[in-house]
């Protein structure tokens, strides 16, 4: 076998066992938050020191556990399939590998382009969804803040804004608006120093004291001044995927017939 085809090789086992090991670790984790996730938020809670997601709620913790399962069985599954077509010199892995990887991509290329075409139900979709997160699991007191309260107030104080649309998103929390006594949480006030600027303000926001600014526009406002960053990464993941592609079909057709294993590698009439 030729250097390039060892080097291809090599590289398709180096790349997908990262990701076997990756796939692996997400499915394993999700297999446990789903069997028995007091026991896993147990011993996160006792590495870090911290009870975030023993209070976090179940339908939460239940959604987290999918998604890893998913994401970490289809990982684990189609790098499996690569590392092993790469190492073991299966054409037939190799080119199950392939496909699945350009049905990834073409998948994706899919999704953006529903997400431009249906540009306005995509948006209000995911802002019902944003507001959704906000009336069920925002935190009412300190006590029973969680890791979904914690996403939110990072959020809000550090893109200086505040609900999806404006601070009125919060009074759709009943549970906060009633029990807590406060129109929105200290993460919508402008401080200063790390000092509220105003202390009336979880009381009586106002356009002195609050942040204006709705926290889905201010994402969509960051996403669009690191348009450059996001172009960069989306390209790069495209790039990897179809060089992937490339390779494993390559050393497909290098090995499909291995007596002639030389005759994908060098001209013709020698051997």
């Amino acid at each position: 076998m030729s250097c390039m085809s060892q080097c291809a090789k090599y590289f398709l086992c180096f790349f997908n066992f990262i990701f076997f090991i990756a796939g692996g670790a997400a499915l394993t984790v999700g297999i446990w938050l789903f069997a028995d996730r007091t026991s896993f938020t147990n011993l996160i809670a006792k590495l870090d020191q911290s009870d975030l997601l023993t209070k976090t709620d179940a339908d939460v913790i239940k959604m987290m556990a999918y998604i890893l399962i998913i994401a970490g069985a289809l990982t684990f599954i189609i790098s499996f399939l690569g590392y092993c077509g790469a190492m073991f010199e299966s054409r037939c892995l190799l080119c199950v590998y392939g496909i699945l990887i350009l049905v990834v991509l073409i998948l994706e290329c899919v999704v953006v382009g529903l997400a431009f075409g249906l540009k306005g139900d995509v948006e209000k979709g995911t802002q019902d969804f944003l507001k959704d997160t906000i009336a069920k699991y925002y935190a009412t007191t300190s006590d029973k803040i969680d890791t979904v309260t914690v996403a939110w107030d990072g959020i809000m104080s550090k893109l200086h804004c505040c609900g999806i649309e404006n601070y009125r998103d919060f009074s759709e929390n009943k549970n906060w608006t009633t029990m807590v006594g406060k129109m929105v949480p200290d993460a919508c006030c402008i401080k200063e120093n790390d000092v509220l600027k105003d202390s009336t303000c979880p009381i009586n926001p106002t356009s002195f004291n609050t942040y204006q600014t709705g926290c889905y526009k201010a994402i969509m406002t960051a996403i669009e001044e690191n348009a450059a960053i996001v172009i960069g990464v989306a390209a790069t993941l495209v790039f990897v995927e179809v060089l992937v592609i490339i390779l494993a079909l390559y050393l497909a057709c290098c090995y499909w017939r291995p007596q002639h294993v030389y005759r994908c590698v060098e001209p013709s009439g020698k051997e």
